[in-house]
């Protein structure tokens, strides 16, 4: 069973608009019969690191990332923006790490192994911050290359075809789906969320 940990909701300014992002993460539940008092022990992400890796020529990639060292009510987090070439088909992958720990703890793994309630959504909308119903599909195609056990999307690992010039914003969601997971948006609830801006040209 995953449980949400936590919730940070932050902007930053950004060629005259806000980027905001929202982080939980979940974490297995911890099962001690003779110590209940860590059961559900709760774990921050502290950085999201997209990697954009160009189909055609594996040399070239796009890293953007979000991170924030000293958590919610601190500094605001540093985001790099996105920036793609048009017509152009990229593989990403996105992890999620908590750097506070030596070596780092990387929280895609615990997605990773409970595949099968989990799955990542990476959505373009023209506006910050707009509602899911609102996002395009005109700025480029995802497709996920990575399933499950009952061969349902995950997302760890998506193509991104993008198509013309764009320029918005690129949102990753990671959905908890425990129940109901059937390749769609709506099932369950979101244990992480980054909104980035991002320039397609």
């Amino acid at each position: 069973m995953m449980k949400k940990i936590f919730t940070v909701n932050k902007s930053i300014a950004f060629l005259a608009a806000a980027a905001v992002l929202t982080f939980s993460a979940c974490k297995k539940e911890k099962h001690d019969d003779h110590d209940h008092d860590h059961e559900n022990e709760n774990e921050e992400i502290t950085t999201v690191k997209l990697t954009f890796t160009n189909a055609a020529t594996p040399a070239e990639k796009v890293i953007a990332t979000w991170k924030d060292m000293d958590g919610a009510g601190g500094n605001a987090p540093q985001i790099t923006a996105i920036s793609l070439k048009a017509n152009t088909t990229y593989l990403l992958a996105t992890e999620l790490l908590d750097e506070r720990k030596n070596p780092a703890d990387t929280v895609t793994h615990e997605i990773a192994e409970e595949a099968d309630e989990h799955r990542l959504f990476h959505l373009f909308f023209v506006n910050a911050n707009a509602p899911v119903t609102d996002s395009v599909t005109t700025a480029a195609t995802v497709t996920p290359l990575d399933k499950d056990g009952k061969n349902l999307p995950v997302g760890l690992d998506v193509q991104v075809a993008t198509k013309a010039a764009f320029k918005g914003y690129f949102r990753m969601v990671v959905r908890h789906q425990p129940t109901g997971k059937d390749g769609s948006y709506t099932p369950g609830s979101t244990d992480a969320q980054a909104e980035f801006p991002i320039e397609i040209k």
